[in-house]
């Protein structure tokens, strides 16, 4: 089975970039979230501008599925916690909801994946096929920043729609 990145398109520069994340949500926990983390619908303030996009998924630093990718997602893990996640710009007069998702996370590097000098960064993800059998999506736990890998089925899912902002890299399976 194939495996795909979810990724945040780089094509898109001018996308809201959210404020002050280390004051809302505690440092420590911020790679390690938790859905009994989040007591109540978090708010954002982002940098933000008349002609910012408002793209489906935002990589960091927390992912953020916009209310259309989270349906989808949904559909194939109706079970997957998700909490409200509010973004807002005054001087733009914009407010849209977002959603962070907390998905499983998967020890699911193959030895064969190249790592950065410090050993902290993955630079070409291979995944575990006996890890991850079964799993449509999964966050790869060995990793510092949030990957969030899906199944081929659900990247189709995705292609077939109309999202914004969204990039998928297929991931070698060994």
């Amino acid at each position: 089975m194939d495996y795909f990145l979810l990724k945040q398109d780089v094509r898109y520069t001018n996308v809201p970039a959210l404020l002050k994340v280390r004051e809302t949500i505690d440092p420590w926990k911020l790679y390690d979230l938790r859905p009994e983390d989040i007591v109540k619908p978090l708010m954002f303030h982002v940098k933000a501008d008349a002609e910012s996009i408002f793209i489906d998924y935002l990589e960091g630093p927390i992912p953020l599925f916009s209310d259309a990718l989270k349906r989808l997602i949904q559909a194939y893990m109706p079970e997957l916690p998700l909490k409200l996640t509010i973004l807002t710009q005054i001087e733009q007069k914009i407010q849209k909801n977002y959603y962070i998702p907390f998905i499983a996370q998967l020890k699911a590097v193959h030895p064969e994946s190249e790592w950065n000098v410090n050993q902290n960064v993955i630079r070409n993800l291979v995944l575990h096929a006996d890890a991850i059998r079964g799993h449509k999506i999964f966050r790869v736990q060995e990793s510092a920043a949030p990957l969030i890998v899906v199944r081929l089925d659900v990247a189709e899912s995705i292609l077939r729609r109309d999202f914004t902002g969204i990039s998928l890299e297929q991931v070698r399976v060994k």
